[in-house]
C-alpha cells in the first residue's frame, strides 16, 4: 500500500473553507433528475476550483476537462 501525502500535493487557492461551503451551498438541485445530480454536484466543484485556484495553467486545465466532459455526455 502507498501512502499518499494529500495536502503536500494540494495547489494553493484564494479560497476559504467557509467560501468553498458557501460556493457549493449555492447549487440548486431542484430542476435537476434525480439521475444528472451526481455529475451537477461534480461540475459546479470543478468549476469552484477552477476560479479559485492561483496557478492560471492548473485553472485552464480544469475549465478545459470541464468543457471536454460536458461535450462527451453531451452525445
Amino acid at each position: 500500500m502507498k501512502i499518499k501525502n494529500q495536502v503536500a500535493d494540494a495547489l494553493p487557492s484564494n479560497i476559504t473553507t467557509a467560501e468553498f461551503g458557501k460556493a457549493m451551498a449555492q447549487l440548486n438541485l431542484d430542476g435537476i433528475p434525480e439521475h444528472k445530480r451526481a455529475e451537477a454536484i461534480r461540475d459546479h466543484l470543478m468549476r469552484i476550483m477552477a476560479d479559485s485556484i492561483i496557478d492560471k495553467q492548473k485553472s485552464q486545465e480544469i475549465h478545459i476537462s470541464r468543457i471536454l466532459r460536458q461535450r462527451e455526455q453531451a452525445k
